[in-house]
Order: structure tokens, then C-alpha cells, then sequence
């Protein structure tokens, strides 16, 4: 196997890794919502709002993909999923992580 190919499954393993992940996530945090608030309008709203993103920026993405390197711009996207994540994780340390702030986090 070449090293271009390599480095090619690398990032695309990495990347479904990452997927999956923020699929769980989602999941979880919908669950977490509803289990404090015993509302599905919550959980429905931090679903909605860590789909949204998809929405708002697949056509943007695209363009940005055909003039940039693409293994960037995912490292970029994975990079600010991360910190959404990371805020929402700090504010459930701080025991402060209200329906306003995941929603924040998710999107």
C-alpha cells in the first residue's frame, strides 16, 4: 500500500470515527435534555440545532472545499465540534449546563 493511500484511510478513518461520535453525542445530549427537563420539545430543539449546522453550511463547505484543502477544512469542522463539546462538558463540571448552554454547545 502506498503512502498516499495510507495517509488517505488514516484521515478518512479518523473522520467516521469522529461521525459516529458526534452522532453519540447528539443522541446522548437529546437524552440528557429530556431526562432534566422532561421535555421533548428540549430534546427536539438540541437535535434540530446540532443538525442545523449540516443545513447552513453544506453549500459554503462545498465551495470552500474546491478551492482549499479539504483534509484542513475537516480538521476545522472537527476542531469547533470539539470546542462546542468542550463547553458543554465544562459547564456539566460546573454543574451549570442549563438547556441555553447545550444548545449553545451543539450548534
Amino acid at each position: 500500500m502506498s503512502s498516499g493511500m495510507k495517509k488517505f484511510l488514516l484521515l478518512w478513518i479518523g473522520e467516521l470515527i469522529s461521525s459516529i461520535g458526534g452522532g453519540l453525542t447528539s443522541f446522548g445530549l437529546g437524552v440528557y435534555v429530556f431526562q432534566k427537563t422532561g421535555s421533548a420539545a428540549g430534546m427536539a430543539l438540541v437535535t434540530l440545532l446540532g443538525f442545523l449546522p449540516t443545513l447552513l453550511f453544506t453549500v459554503p463547505a462545498g465551495v470552500l472545499a474546491d478551492r482549499y484543502d479539504r483534509r484542513v477544512l475537516m480538521m476545522i469542522g472537527d476542531g469547533c465540534s470539539g470546542l462546542g463539546i468542550l463547553y458543554i462538558f465544562l459547564c456539566m463540571l460546573h454543574g451549570e449546563a442549563n438547556l441555553v448552554q447545550i444548545c449553545i454547545g451543539v450548534f
